[in-house]
């Protein structure tokens, strides 16, 4: 019966004016995400601007130890991509999976995300999760218009997956003819 109390007066708390009066969750953070985090979630470039004032640091991580910048490529969200980069995030920084900022825009077609990456540095041949890099990840999504910037940039076309299989050969599996025709044209 007191673990009822507990948790229902901890309700409580969370939901009163405790928490909103001092901008932070009660109890040091441990029931509610960092700012930049809960920011970047939300796709505010305002509050993720008043973390950082506050001290965050643009290469913080989520409790499932994603960085914020692939928080911010997963929602798409160039502006804020774009924010963290310019305030310190590393561009390599990664998930739990290996995933870089520049596999997972890949892998979602973000093409500004992508080319605004490689045009801060981004290694177009640096693998990610599964030990893929991002022109595996593009052919795997068919995002052909991803592919045409990655093989503009030099993305090795020999690349394997970790079964061994290019880009063009997941392509062909796939029954993707206009990818792999892409693909071939730039080999």
């Amino acid at each position: 019966m007191r673990r009822i109390h507990v948790i229902a007066l901890l309700a409580i708390l969370m939901t009163s004016g405790v928490a909103a009066a001092s901008n932070k969750a009660p109890f040091g953070g441990i029931f509610s995400g960092d700012p930049l985090v809960e920011a970047v979630r939300k796709g505010s470039l305002v509050e993720a601007k008043s973390a950082l004032m506050d001290g965050s640091s643009a290469n913080k991580k989520s409790t499932d130890g994603t960085p914020v910048l692939l928080l911010a490529v997963q929602a798409g969200n160039l502006e804020l991509v774009r924010f963290l980069i310019e305030n310190g995030a590393r561009i390599e920084a990664r998930a739990a999976d290996e995933a870089t900022a520049l596999t997972l825009a890949a892998g979602n077609g973000s093409t500004d995300i992508v080319t605004f990456l490689l045009d801060r540095g981004a290694d177009v041949n640096a693998t990610g999760s599964l030990r893929e890099p991002a022109l595996i990840k593009a052919a795997r999504a068919r995002q052909n218009a991803v592919i045409r910037i990655l093989v503009s940039r030099g993305a090795d076309l020999e690349e394997t997956d970790a079964a061994g299989a290019t880009a063009l050969e997941i392509a062909q599996r796939a029954g993707w003819s206009d990818t792999a025709a892409l693909l071939r044209k730039a080999d």
